[in-house]
């Protein structure tokens, strides 16, 4: 009989470059670990399907080698260079937005409304959309916002 080696059941990972943000303001820069197909749609795996899955830790291998299991709640922001949803992927209508964060950060870019009953408004984005981690899409590619540390929201469309 064969010997089942650690290495059976690790399954294939891409990395995704990332700037981790935490609660207590510590800045790692790393990769995260991705997969090169997600459960639940096409495409590569992205920061926020690690984000906002319900597992509470996530690794994080920084720019130095270490290798750290992160709590989701104990970030603040995640900034990676996730690209811009094609056209074809792309759900609802852009709004611009800036988001106010504990402790002063303040990040603006887009995201996307989705139309339900004629209500594209972004209060009723926030308020409908239970992630964890807002979604906010950025010339310099995609930051993920912890909904417990926003302060405020202020729609600049």
């Amino acid at each position: 009989m064969g010997t089942i080696s650690n290495n059976d059941f690790r399954i294939q990972k891409d990395r995704l470059a990332a700037v981790l943000v935490t609660v207590g303001g510590e800045r790692l820069v790393g990769e995260l670990f991705v997969q090169a197909s997600p459960r639940n749609r096409y495409g590569r795996e992205e920061a926020a399907d690690i984000l906002n899955s319900a597992e509470p830790f996530f690794p994080l291998l920084t720019n130095e080698g270490e290798l750290f299991l992160v709590a989701k709640d104990r970030v603040r922001e995640l900034e990676s260079r996730d690209p811009m949803p094609a056209d074809e992927w792309q759900i609802g209508a852009p709004a611009t937005i800036e988001v106010v964060l504990t402790g002063g950060a303040v990040h603006t870019g887009n995201v996307y409304l989705e139309s339900l009953s004629g209500r594209t408004r972004v209060l009723d984005y926030l308020n409908r959309v239970g992630e964890r981690f807002l979604l906010l899409y950025t010339a310099r590619g995609t930051v993920l916002l912890n909904r417990s540390f926003i302060e405020r929201v202020h729609p600049l469309d």
